[in-house]
C-alpha cells in the first residue's frame, strides 16, 4: 500500500523561492509507485495541501495535519521537508510534527536550532576540535562595534541565523562596514562579523545510506562574485565542480570530519557542511540542516556523482525516517 507523504514548502524566510524550487524538485523524483506525494505550501498562518496534476487545493487542518477530500479525512505517513530558513531549518516545524507524532526527513528540533544559530554551532563544534574563522557577534541595539572595528580587514558580515546569502558580504574598507552591519541587521536581530580566509571554498553533503552515516563526494567552489553570494549560488555566477579538484588526502579528511560533525550532532537525512581550506587546513564555515534540492543545487550534484539517482537519494530519506517510527514504536 502507498504511503501518503506531504512535501512541505513555503515558510516565512527570504529563501523562500529556494524553498519551492527544492519541494518541485522531490515532488518530481519520489518514486509514485510507493508514494502518494502531496505538496503543502506554508504562506503565513494559510497552509494549503495539493496534489499533482490538480488544481484544487485544501486547507490542512494543523490540529492534527489532516485534510478532507469528499468527506473523507486523510493523513500522512510521513513529511519531506523542504523549507529553507524558518519555520523548518530553525526547528519550529520540527515540534510540531514531534508532539503530532508525525516521522520527517530531516533532523530534528535541537539539532536544527543549533545550527540555524551559526555562532553557537561553531562554538559547540570546536570543543570536538573543528576549527572555524575568528567571529564577532554583534547584537541589534548595541552602539558598541569596537570589537568588530578592531578586527582585520577583510571581514564578512553576515546574519547570525539566516540562509542562501541574504544580508551577507565581504567588506574590504573600514568606511562600508557600518552600511554592511546595518544591510545584516534587515535579516536577523543579531549578526557576525567573521575574519575572511583566503582559500579554496568546498563544500560536503552527508547522508545516511542504508543505515550508514556517509559523506558524498565534494563540490569545489569557484566563485565568480568576491564570495559564494546569492548570485553564485543561485544565478550562475559561480563554477562548481564535483568532485572537487583537490588532493585525495584532504578529500579524506574533510570527508571524516563532515561523518563526525553529523554523528556529534546526532543528525539525520541530509545535510551539508561548508569549509575553507588554507594550504593544508580547513575551516568549517556552517552546517545546512535543510540543504537545497533543486537539480542544480550541490548535494544533488553530489549524490549523482555518488552513483545515486534522486529518485534514490530522497527514497532512502523516506526510508529512514519511516524506519526510525518502527523502532519507536517497537
Amino acid at each position: 500500500m502507498r504511503k501518503n507523504i506531504a512535501v512541505i514548502t513555503g515558510g516565512e524566510a527570504a529563501e523562500v523561492g529556494i524553498s519551492l524550487k527544492s519541494a518541485a524538485v522531490v515532488c518530481k523524483h519520489l518514486n509514485k509507485e510507493k508514494y502518494n506525494v502531496f505538496k503543502v505550501l506554508i504562506d503565513g498562518n494559510t497552509w494549503t495541501v495539493e496534489r499533482e496534476g490538480n488544481p484544487v487545493k485544501q486547507v490542512i487542518d494543523r490540529n492534527d495535519f489532516s485534510f478532507n477530500i469528499e468527506g473523507h479525512k486523510m493523513t500522512f505517513d510521513a513529511v519531506f521537508v523542504a523549507i529553507h530558513g524558518t519555520p523548518a531549518e530553525d526547528g519550529k516545524l520540527q515540534g510540531y510534527l514531534e508532539l503530532l507524532g508525525i516521522p520527517y526527513n530531516c533532523c530534528g528540533v535541537l539539532q536544527a536550532a543549533l545550527t540555524f544559530d551559526k555562532l553557537r554551532c561553531k562554538q559547540y563544534l570546536s570543543q570536538f576540535g573543528i576549527k572555524t574563522a575568528e567571529a564577532v557577534l554583534l547584537k541589534r541595539g548595541e552602539a558598541d562595534y569596537a570589537a568588530a572595528q578592531a578586527m582585520a580587514l577583510p571581514v564578512f558580515v553576515k546574519p547570525n541565523k539566516n540562509g542562501s546569502s541574504y544580508g551577507a558580504s565581504k567588506v574590504n574598507d573600514a568606511a562600508d562596514l557600518l552600511p554592511a552591519i546595518e544591510n545584516a541587521f534587515k535579516y536577523d536581530d543579531e549578526i557576525l562579523v567573521e575574519a575572511y580566509l583566503k582559500g579554496t571554498e568546498v563544500t560536503c553533503g552527508v547522508i545516511t545510506a542504508h543505515g550508514k552515516v556517509t559523506a558524498l563526494p565534494m563540490t569545489e567552489i569557484r566563485s565568480k562574485s568576491e564570495f559564494f553570494d546569492f548570485k553564485a549560488k543561485y544565478e550562475g555566477n559561480s563554477q562548481e565542480i564535483t568532485p572537487a579538484e583537490i588532493s585525495a588526502d584532504l578529500t579524506h579528511r574533510i570527508q571524516r570530519t563532515t561523518e563526525q560533525i553529523y554523528k556529534q550532532l546526532d543528525f539525520k537525512g541530509m545535510a551539508r557542511v561548508d569549509y575553507i581550506i588554507v594550504g593544508d587546513v580547513y575551516y568549517m564555515l556552517e552546517v545546512n540542516s535543510i540543504p537545497g534540492l533543486s537539480e542544480g543545487s550541490l548535494v544533488p550534484q553530489q549524490a549523482i556523482a555518488a552513483g545515486y539517482t534522486l529518485e534514490q537519494l530522497f527514497d532512502m530519506s523516506i526510508e529512514e525516517c519511516l524506519k526510525g517510527r518502527e523502532v519507536a514504536t517497537a
